[in-house]
């Protein structure tokens, strides 16, 4: 939104708020991608995801070599990689075949944006947008009605997946980090979420989440009646937390579809207990390179029709059922910006190769386990991570943020809630000194809310001297 524009809507009454909301709401499902196309491309997922695997390693081939071969002819990057490596795009072939390929870091495509477009330049009708920029600079990503149709079909799919009996325009909550409500609210209103009308959305800020906060947040909500919740899932366990500890009556909608931040097992196991619905997980870049989904059974799954996704060893060698490595992924859905075998920078466990109980023949994944950059060095104990592992053993906190302030001091920002006291705070050290030793400083610091970032997003770990770390990932 436009700085100018920005403040006639921060000036502006919440009805007049709440129109602006629905005219943006009108132009994304109206301009960014096509409903009647993404029906089509629905109905037609809904078949594919039965196919046998032998069918979805056919497509994926076959899309493959159409995709490496455009690469090759259309791609700037990609016409100079296969001259100086010797490789000829008609020979990519298979899922094999593609190992042949280098694997792309983020570094390379932050230095030299434009030479992943088409002819090297943005076309007219693209959409530019941009990655979170999380944990470096972020990313330009273009997207035109097409590919975005093809990747909001996905999103549909799994909503039906979640029993949505209209997966293009379900009732929603939203929790995004979009900046729709004004930090300073009026003397006496409540109201912390706006009305996106033509996309059937309750859109909230995660902005002004407090305990003072998220009562409003459960009455609003309930009295919305969604089907689905779908966003940030801290959001809806902060607000979860705080509703049952006040003995409110929580909202119930059909499921939960958690995006842009890592669903933890725990976290998982809180929501459905929470809010009695099942979880539906994602797992998708903004960058629009893979998209994975979970079942009815909560197995997440790869999408074979998106793309393929690799999970593998520093070395660039597959990973084993049950092992951890790095994302590394090609997606078919857009030829805009072509991204080859790229390192997304996040880390998966490779689920087993036994078949879903829910019949699909999609590959399996045992779970995402976060980024690359949750990571922390700690002198003398290594890299650690799995700090949410260690949390749940720690009781009355609503939420708490690991942050590395410098390779000897770490300080842990808690959000309390009643019953926290010198015991809890003895037992949350004692959980701290397992993982990271005696030898660093150790500082937990009380807060009313743990603070969300511009992107709306809690980052539950945060390193401030990762340029200190030793080279050895």
């Amino acid at each position: 939104m436009a700085l100018d524009l920005k403040a006639l809507y921060d000036a502006s009454p919440i009805a007049i708020q709440n129109v602006m909301v629905s005219v943006q709401g009108w132009q994304f499902a109206y301009r960014r991608w096509d409903p009647a196309f993404v029906r089509d491309l629905v109905e037609q997922l809904l078949e594919s995801q039965w196919w046998p695997a032998n069918q979805f390693r056919a497509y994926q081939n076959e899309k493959l070599h159409a995709h490496v071969r455009f690469a090759g002819e259309r791609i700037p990057y990609y016409r100079f990689l296969f001259r100086r490596e010797g490789i000829d795009p008609n020979q990519i072939r298979t899922c094999d075949d593609l190992k042949r390929i280098p694997i792309l870091e983020k570094a390379v495509v932050r230095q030299r944006p434009e030479q992943f477009l088409v002819d090297g330049r943005p076309h007219k009708g693209w959409r530019k947008g941009h990655t979170s920029g999380t944990t470096g600079a972020p990313l330009d990503v273009y997207t035109t009605r097409e590919s975005f149709s093809q990747h909001w079909s996905f999103i549909c799919r799994l909503r039906a997946w979640g029993g949505l009996p209209d997966p293009i325009f379900p009732r929603r909550v939203q929790f995004s980090g979009r900046d729709i409500v004004p930090m300073r609210q009026p003397a006496g209103r409540k109201v912390f979420w706006r009305h996106n009308i033509p996309g059937k959305a309750l859109v909230c800020s995660t902005a002004h989440l407090t305990l003072e906060n998220a009562p409003h947040y459960v009455k609003a909500i309930r009295e919305f009646r969604p089907e689905v919740f779908e966003g940030y899932p801290s959001a809806m366990l902060f607000i979860g937390r705080v509703g049952r500890s006040l003995n409110l009556d929580l909202p119930r909608p059909i499921a939960i579809l958690p995006t842009a931040e890592t669903l933890f097992p725990e976290w998982r196991d809180e929501l459905e207990d929470l809010y009695q619905c099942p979880i539906h997980n994602q797992y998708a870049s903004s960058d629009m390179s893979s998209f994975w989904s979970s079942c009815e059974h909560g197995v997440l799954h790869k999408n074979p029709e998106y793309g393929i996704s690799e999970i593998v060893r520093s070395d660039g060698s597959a990973v084993e059922p049950g092992e951890e490595g790095d994302v590394v992924a090609t997606a078919f859905v857009k030829r805009e910006q072509v991204l080859i075998r790229y390192r997304i920078g996040d880390r998966a466990i490779r689920g087993p190769d036994d078949l879903c109980a829910c019949g699909r023949q999609m590959p399996r994944v045992e779970q995402v386990t976060g980024r690359v950059e949750d990571m922390l060095y700690i002198p003398g104990r290594g890299y650690v991570r799995a700090w949410a592992n260690a949390f749940k053993l720690v009781t009355d906190v609503l939420e708490m943020q690991v942050v590395h302030e410098s390779l000897d001091r770490l300080r842990v920002r808690v959000a309390t809630q009643p019953g926290w006291g010198a015991r809890t705070r003895a037992n949350l050290e004692s959980v701290l000194r397992l993982k990271v030793g005696d030898d660093i400083a150790l500082e937990i610091e009380e807060v009313d809310a743990i603070p969300r970032g511009a992107n709306g997003k809690f980052r539950p770990v945060v390193s401030l001297c990762q340029d200190q770390y030793p080279d050895t990932m």
